[in-house]
């Protein structure tokens, strides 16, 4: 069964980013991406900034792979019967080789943001950080969460996974990594391919 709500997110998440894409491609680099990354890099974000290492880990490699790895691997000890829905979730990364080696978009400068503390090798959009991340969150809330959490839990868990994301994506521009349309972009993908999956997926412990 169909769940057009869910179904029409995911269209306009979709549009949404392909539209970014698009932009990306004719127009680079945009002039708000880099007020918007040297507004970011210019607030003092205090304690938090201890998490920023701990997003560049568990993101990308090194540490990137065995978090997905553990991530499915804990929802499905919790919920064998959801190996079909982790699968299909997890799928989503797929779109990140595909746009990282046709955008092929240079990554910030110094001369384009205040700071550069971290330089990843390959292009920049999109963040493959967030993608991952919140792939591996949703995964777990998805897969296991859905079935032992009460309805306020639920809500609680999208709350907790979207400020996590939200935090990796601040994470990778404060460093230098991305620009904020590469986070964004990330993000969209990320709702796109959830609300896709959601709409066609038959139960919750399918």
């Amino acid at each position: 069964m169909i769940r057009a709500p869910l179904l029409a997110v995911a269209v306009i998440c979709a549009a949404a980013a392909v539209g970014l894409s698009l932009l990306i491609v004719e127009s680079p680099p945009i002039a708000l991406d880099e007020s918007v990354a040297r507004a970011i890099q210019s607030v003092d974000f205090g304690p938090l900034t201890v998490l920023f290492p701990v997003f560049r880990w568990a993101g990308g490699p090194p540490g990137g792979p065995f978090v997905a790895a553990g991530a499915v691997g804990i929802a499905l000890l919790l919920n064998r019967r959801a190996w079909r829905l982790a699968v299909a979730i997890m799928a989503g990364s797929v779109w990140y080789p595909i746009l990282i080696f046709t955008i092929h978009r240079p990554r910030p400068t110094g001369d384009q943001v205040l700071r550069i503390t971290e330089r990843p090798g390959g292009t920049s959009f999109p963040s493959g950080h967030v993608l991952f991340l919140a792939l591996d969150l949703a995964v777990l809330l998805l897969c296991a969460g859905y079935r032992y959490l009460p309805s306020w839990g639920r809500v609680v868990g999208w709350c907790a996974l979207a400020m996590i994301v939200l935090l990796a994506g601040i994470s990778r521009i404060y460093v230098g990594a991305h620009w904020p349309t590469d986070v964004v972009a990330a993000i969209l993908i990320a709702a796109a391919w959830l609300a896709l999956v959601l709409s066609i997926r038959v139960s919750e412990k399918a």
